[in-house]
């Protein structure tokens, strides 16, 4: 790390307030996913309507049915409209995949070769969003959307890490520096050196996008998982799914240290050893399936 970002002196008063100034001024969500979210409730919302708004945004149009037609998917170049795609993959991983790209695309700016490594980034994110899918499927078979629900919160559990790294880089390269000199997980570095931390910052983003409030939840509580939350069954998915992104090789990033599995949500889970294993097993064979979906995350930008 050069000179220059090693002696910058951090006033977590001044960058709170600032950070909040550039929250608030954050842009909205392309008016094509904002009219995407208000449909989640709607009984008469069909895929010819998904298909039709979808549609308006033809760049994002483009990378959904990429995506789609993945192995992750299981039918790869089959799928030539978003119609037939949410026919056949359902309505709510449709919209979830746009959700994501979307989000993502708004977030993502690089403007320092410090702090986050982006590759790792984007490997764990995906890597993550498997195994809270894997991880709801063998532990919440008969929820509804669990799946579905588990794989968007999984992709987007740090996008508060992302917004800090893109719009504070500086002051997110001398965080990641403390951590790996302390040995500090990042939201301990992020709250000692920031005075707040990614999962605070993703929450204010997900509450900011008028975000479903399962989803809020996952993406601002993935480290601190409680019994009394209402979606502590999906945020536990996703805690889940993070550490076994780790203990899969796709760290999130290689300056922290990870984090425990919570004690609740081991009990939780009530696998073995070996059940704890195959899983390991089928996030690393289905995250070798979505290059797809690792592909259109580095060039959303």
């Amino acid at each position: 790390m050069p000179p220059e970002i090693k002696s910058v002196r951090i006033d977590r008063n001044v960058f709170q307030q600032t950070l909040e100034k550039k929250l608030s001024d954050l842009p909205p969500l392309p008016a094509v996913v904002s009219k995407i979210l208000q449909t989640v409730n709607d009984p008469n919302s069909s895929a010819e309507e998904l298909n039709r708004l979808i549609s308006m945004d033809q760049g994002l149009a483009s990378k959904i049915l990429r995506i789609v037609n993945s192995a992750y998917y299981g039918f790869p170049k089959r799928i030539s409209t978003l119609t037939h795609a949410v026919v056949i993959l359902g309505y709510n991983t449709v919209r979830n995949l746009v959700l994501g790209v979307s989000a993502f695309g708004q977030l993502n700016h690089k403007s320092m070769p410090y702090g986050l490594n982006r590759t790792a980034f984007w490997e764990h994110s995906v890597a993550a969003a498997v195994a809270s899918c894997v991880i709801a499927q063998q532990r919440l078979p008969r929820t509804r959307n669990a799946k579905e629900e588990s794989f968007i919160g999984g992709l987007l559990h740090d996008i508060g890490a992302l917004y800090l790294d893109s719009y504070f880089p500086v002051q997110y390269a001398v965080t990641m520096a403390f951590a790996a000199r302390e040995k500090k997980t990042s939201d301990e570095a992020e709250s000692m050196v920031l005075g707040i931390d990614h999962l605070t910052v993703g929450r204010r983003i997900a509450e900011h996008w008028n975000f479903p409030s399962h989803l809020v939840a996952m993406i601002g509580e993935h480290h601190r998982p409680s019994l009394r939350s209402e979606n502590f069954d999906l945020v536990a998915a996703v805690h889940a799914g993070d550490i076994l992104a780790w203990e899969c090789g796709y760290v999130a990033s290689e300056h922290t240290q990870p984090h425990a599995l919570h004690p609740d949500v081991q009990e939780w889970l009530n696998c073995t050893p070996e059940q704890w294993e195959q899983m390991k097993a089928q996030t690393k064979q289905l995250f070798e399936a979505s290059t797809a979906l690792l592909q259109v995350m580095k060039e959303n930008r």
